[in-house]
């Protein structure tokens, strides 16, 4: 049964803690054996006094106490022992709960681009978030509750047979004809609750993509709409929810009803079975106790049903991330390399997206150490996905890229980015201080060299400007800063990292005409003995570039310096002719 392996895969996450898991069962163990002994202890003191009663004579403490000192004793032992495990419990989840959130989250940081761009951010942080709570609330639950449950009814509740085998085949065919028809119920609701969580991810994602775009509806007065929408998504999961809720709430009238049933069917089949003299009134007390105590694990059995359906789809999204395997990984043969020469080639390579549509196709480029190349093109024509295969965001289906002679694929992951800035077109800043975001391109970084790289990405005026400098919070994304200044931040973190090669991809867009050009001199003099290649639409920003290369539907199809293009008449000219009025040859 699927929900089983779910289960049971749930409990396995416990890892490194699994034996305190393994003790905690064990401990239930003992539990459910103590709760068993008491009503038998019981019956056995009525059966005492009976017979005592019936041959007309008082009985002696003597008789009572032993029977009487080992209830107090399995009472107590129920007790303290339950406390102890309780507690431990409570600390074994939550201790677990977090340490599973950050294997998560370090887990989804290692997972390929692609999945970042087909998965909503919203709905990964509602699978990291739900996933485990709901493991945290199974193994909260198992510990306290399910264990005993279980072993009270899979171990002790065939060990009633040795009691009074009639009484006992009774129950268990009672309590068996229960357990069939909770779970046909319960299944029923599975699919209809995967529904359920669908809608749930979508309501996720809605309301993640609302706020993290208040500007726009504020500015297309969408508020109204965006609300609408919202309650009407509200509405489909509320649809589908009901039906899951109403077998939900049989299943609990169908758990009362069955505790009155069972208490009652054994009640009548014990006088029946006293009036023939095939039982005793002690067993027949003790197992009216019996029945009421396995129906009290009924009780939480099906509690457990219920929680496990309902979050079964949860933790099978959950597992499902974490069973998403990274496809950049280290091979066991890739080595480490220091600062590279920054010589870097192409050798017919070829991606795609989807499978069906080439991104880029047989590129061959060869860079020497030193060079500064620039892509130009139309939007969507490659130029970012090339440069995004050189620092292995992905890697080519066909070909390879060379790094000094040596396939990237060769080479950690780790080494080869160290050796790789990369100022991205969009600033992509942290919710965190200026400094904290600068010091993400270098941990270890002086004053000395923070300022030398905000100087050079012309930032230090307005970090300056900034009410506690450095220290200055800057919001979601950067949202407190304009986008010239994000822009220059982003920059001056590539610059801080120093890194042989550098990569701008429209590192400028964002800046006025003069902040441009005092940032251009700026990148003129740190660009000089570093490998650089710069994604470019304003063709102003790479006239001194060593050589461009002209992208179109994936292939290059123009190469030169940026006089030799012009002359050239081809697709270089239009798009310099369309910017600069530059008169048609």
């Amino acid at each position: 049964m699927k929900i089983l392996r779910l289960y049971a895969r749930a409990l396995s996450a416990l890892g490194p803690e699994l034996h305190v898991g393994a003790i905690l069962a064990v401990v239930n163990v003992a539990l459910a054996a103590a709760q068993f002994a008491e009503p038998v202890l019981f019956g056995r003191i009525v059966d005492t006094l009976t017979a005592a009663q019936t041959a007309k004579i008082v009985p002696g403490w003597a008789s009572l106490l032993p029977q009487f000192a080992l209830w107090v004793g399995f009472g107590a032992f129920n007790i303290g022992v339950g406390a102890l495990v309780a507690l431990n419990a409570d600390r074994l989840s939550h201790r677990r709960r977090l340490a599973v959130m950050a294997e998560f989250f370090e887990h989804v940081l290692t997972l390929p681009l692609l999945f970042h761009m087909e998965k909503h951010t919203g709905r990964a942080l509602k699978v990291m978030s739900d996933g485990s709570l709901s493991l945290g609330g199974i193994w909260l639950t198992f510990f306290r509750e399910h264990c005993a449950a279980f072993v009270a009814l899979f171990v002790m509740l065939p060990l009633t047979a040795a009691l009074n085998w009639r009484l006992g085949l009774v129950l268990m065919l009672l309590v068996s004809i229960f357990a069939v028809l909770m779970t046909l119920v319960l299944r029923h609701t599975e699919t209809m609750q995967q529904s359920v969580e669908r809608y749930r991810g979508d309501l996720a994602e809605r309301v993640s993509d609302a706020l993290g775009n208040v500007a726009v509806i504020q500015s297309f007065t969408r508020v109204e709409t965006e609300a609408r929408d919202l309650r009407a998504l509200i509405e489909r999961l509320m649809a589908v929810q009901n039906p899951v809720l109403s077998w939900w709430a049989l299943a609990a009238i169908g758990t009362r009803a069955s505790a009155t049933l069972i208490i009652l069917s054994i009640l009548g089949a014990g006088v029946s079975l006293f009036m023939q003299g095939l039982t005793t009134v002690g067993e027949i007390v003790t197992f009216v106790n019996l029945a009421s105590l396995l129906v009290f694990r009924l009780e939480q059995v099906v509690s457990f049903l219920n929680y496990i359906f309902l979050e079964a789809p949860r933790l099978a999204e959950f597992f499902a991330v974490l069973d998403t395997a990274p496809t950049l990984r280290d091979a066991p043969t890739t080595v480490t390399i220091g600062r590279a020469n920054g010589a870097i080639s192409f050798e017919n390579v070829s991606f795609s997206y989807d499978g069906k549509r080439a991104a880029v196709a047989d590129l061959t480029i060869d860079v020497a150490p030193g060079e500064t190349i620039a892509f130009v093109g139309p939007t969507g024509s490659g130029k970012s996905t090339t440069l995004a295969l050189l620092h292995r965001s992905f890697d080519p289906l066909s070909g390879r890229i060379l790094l000094d002679g040596r396939d990237i694929r060769e080479i950690t992951l780790t080494s080869l980015r160290r050796n790789i800035g990369v100022v991205f077109q969009e600033p992509m800043l942290f919710a965190r201080s200026i400094r904290e975001n600068l010091l993400a391109g270098k941990p270890d970084a002086s004053e000395e060299e923070l300022e030398k790289a905000i100087r050079r990405a012309q930032a230090a005026e307005f970090i300056a400007r900034q009410p506690e400098g450095l220290d200055t919070m800057i919001g979601e994304r950067g949202r407190l800063l304009s986008g010239g200044e994000r822009q220059r931040l982003s920059i001056a973190r590539a610059l801080l990292k120093d890194p042989p090669i550098l990569i701008l991809d429209e590192a400028t867009s964002a800046l006025d005409a003069a902040t441009e050009e005092r940032l251009q001199r700026a990148l003129d003099e740190v660009t000089v003995g570093r490998t650089t290649f710069v994604i470019a639409h304003r063709l102003s920003t790479i006239r001194r570039a060593t050589r461009v290369l002209v992208f179109d539907h994936g292939r290059i199809v123009e190469t030169g310096s940026f006089d030799e293009l012009i002359r050239m008449g081809g697709l270089f000219t239009e798009l310099a002719q369309a910017q600069f009025a530059i008169p048609k040859l």
